[in-house]
Order: structure tokens, then C-alpha cells, then sequence
């Protein structure tokens, strides 16, 4: 099969390109998941899409392409699910410390994500730097769950055909449909919890049609450096859906007094001895990921209290 068709409709550029049907997107993407496409093909769509943009209907076409590839794990307790694929890049990483801090309130977490850029410490180091648990199989991401309360799982394994698509990057230099679709993901069928992070200033309103489109409880924020964290100044606003549903929000950002120092030592290492001091001195942590954790657990809350509003 072809997907000549399809790229004719996107490959036309910002201004000429026509967008895809749900039901087209969903052609289009079994097709590339399926590796039924040549690499040239795969080029091709991973530039047109770049340049035009998903909308919500291809987005949600490419998920519905996506969703029989991924696992559906059921789980004993609810799990939040922290997308990680940027990694550090000027002030140290937080994501696994946010998924530990998360397991402390009672939650499991599962942390998903690749270790795509050699230059950026990743969540993926991270976990094996400070000695917790990673699955390299699917069959250990539940029992780890179970034991643990916690763990990283990478694309590779989740998921193999999106992280085939991924690594499209590593030849053509820039991220593609299948990072946004990584952000989205959610193996979980027991009840789960999402943290969507976006960038882009047109990714809100995208993903908040693509959500309602999923019976998917999910907290979006703009993300700190492309990670679901928030910065060391700023907790964003959170945008909370259950069951696909927006039902409320954190009414306004918080700000902290705290800096950010882009000339602190962001590797593996040293970010694993800050987590270390952090985790024995809880006074240390950063008052912005606290007030995160304490959002988020409040959010579950609101969603098993069935709630329409949450104060700070």
C-alpha cells in the first residue's frame, strides 16, 4: 500500500496543505505503524505534518491508529502516567522526583519516555542513577507497579512501532507526530491519571479537542523545558478532565521567589545526589514541585469527590 494520496493532501505546505478526515488519519497512521510504508514515504509525512500541524481530528485519527499497538495493563490502585522526552537542558531534572513524591501520596507512577539526546540527562538515566526501577519488558511494568509504587518504562518497550517512528528523528533532525503522540499515550486500562505537558502555544487548544474526543482524566500545563514539571519560579495553571470532561481548573499560576540557575551541574550524577539531599531534607525541595504534587493529589480527590472546584 501507498500513502501517496495522503501526502499530496499535507505535503503542500502551511498555506496550501488540506487536512485529513479522523477516519483518513487513522488510515494513514496504521499504515506507518504498520511499517507498510517506505522511508522515503515516512520522510515525507514526519516533514509535511511538521510544517502543517496536527489538528484535533488527525491527532485523534492517529490515536485511534496507535491505541491496538499499545498494552492495556490493569492495575490494583490508580496510576499516573508522566510522559518524559525532552529531558534537562538548562536546570536539573525533575521528573522522576515528581513520580517519586507522587508515589509517596499513595498513587502508583509510571513514567514513560526515551533517551533520545546524548547532551540531556534523561529520565531514563535518572532511574538507573538512583537505583529505581525500570522495565524492560511489559510483563515488569505491573509487577514493579505492585512492588514498588513507581517505575520507568521506555517507548521502546511500551510501545516499539511509535518508538520506531521517533526515531525517525536521529536522521531527519526534528521531532515529529509521534512525539506529540507520545505525550498523549495511556496503556493503562484501570483508572489512571495523565499529565499532558505541552509547548506550543497552539497545542491547549488542540489538545483540549482531542481530549474531549478520550474518556481520558488528564492535568494539562505548560511544561517546564518540555518536561510535565513546573519550573523552579512558576506552577502553571492546570486544566483538569475526568472522563474526557472539563470539569474545573486551578484558577491561577503560582509564583516563587526561588531562581533558576542555568549554570548548575545538570548531569545524571550530580542531579542523583540533589534528589538524595532532597529526599533526607524535604525542607529543600523546590516549593514549586511541592505545590505541584499537592495540585495533583488534590485533583484526584476533586475527581473521586466529584467536585467543580479546586483552591490553592
Amino acid at each position: 500500500m501507498s500513502i501517496k494520496a495522503y501526502l499530496k493532501q499535507i505535503g503542500r505546505g502551511s498555506k496550501g496543505a488540506s487536512d485529513l478526515s479522523r477516519a483518513e488519519a487513522k488510515d494513514l497512521f496504521t499504515q506507518i505503524l504498520s511499517s507498510t510504508t517506505s522511508s522515503l514515504e515516512l520522510g515525507a509525512f514526519c516533514m509535511a505534518m511538521r510544517i502543517k500541524g496536527e489538528t484535533s481530528e488527525e491527532l485523534s485519527g492517529f490515536y485511534d491508529a496507535l491505541r491496538p499497538f499499545l498494552p492495556r495493563l490493569t492495575l490494583s490502585k490508580p496510576v499516573w502516567l508522566l510522559p518524559s522526552y525532552n529531558g534537562a537542558r538548562k536546570t536539573s531534572l525533575m521528573t522522576p522526583l515528581l513520580a517519586k513524591l507522587l508515589s509517596d501520596k499513595g498513587y502508583f507512577v509510571l513514567v514513560h519516555g526515551a533517551h533520545e539526546e546524548p547532551q540531556r540527562t534523561s529520565s531514563e538515566q535518572l532511574f538507573a542513577e538512583m537505583g529505581w526501577p525500570t522495565a524492560k519488558t511489559l510483563n515488569e511494568v505491573p509487577l514493579l507497579l505492585e512492588h514498588q509504587s513507581f517505575a520507568y518504562c521506555p517507548l521502546s518497550v511500551l510501545c516499539p512501532a511509535l518508538h520506531r517512528l521517533n526515531m525517525v528523528r536521529q536522521v531527519i533532525g526534528v521531532r515529529n507526530t509521534g512525539h506529540v503522540l507520545a505525550k498523549v499515550l495511556n496503556p493503562i486500562q484501570s483508572q489512571s491519571f495523565q499529565l499532558n505537558n505541552y509547548t506550543h502555544p497552539a497545542y491547549p487548544k488542540v489538545l483540549d479537542e482531542f481530549y474531549k474526543n478520550f474518556s481520558e482524566n488528564v492535568a494539562t500545563l505548560r511544561g517546564h523545558e518540555g518536561e510535565p514539571v513546573a519550573s523552579p519560579r512558576r506552577l502553571p495553571e492546570l486544566h483538569l478532565r475526568f472522563k474526557g470532561v472539563e470539569v474545573t481548573q486551578i484558577l491561577e499560576p503560582q509564583y516563587f521567589a526561588q531562581a533558576c540557575d542555568s549554570s548548575e551541574d545538570i548531569g545524571s550524577a550530580a542531579t542523583a545526589i540533589l534528589y538524595q539531599n532532597m529526599l533526607m531534607n524535604p525542607d529543600t525541595l523546590p516549593p514549586s514541585l511541592v505545590s505541584q504534587v499537592d495540585a495533583l493529589h488534590r485533583a484526584y480527590g476533586c475527581q473521586a469527590n466529584a467536585t467543580t472546584t479546586l483552591l490553592p
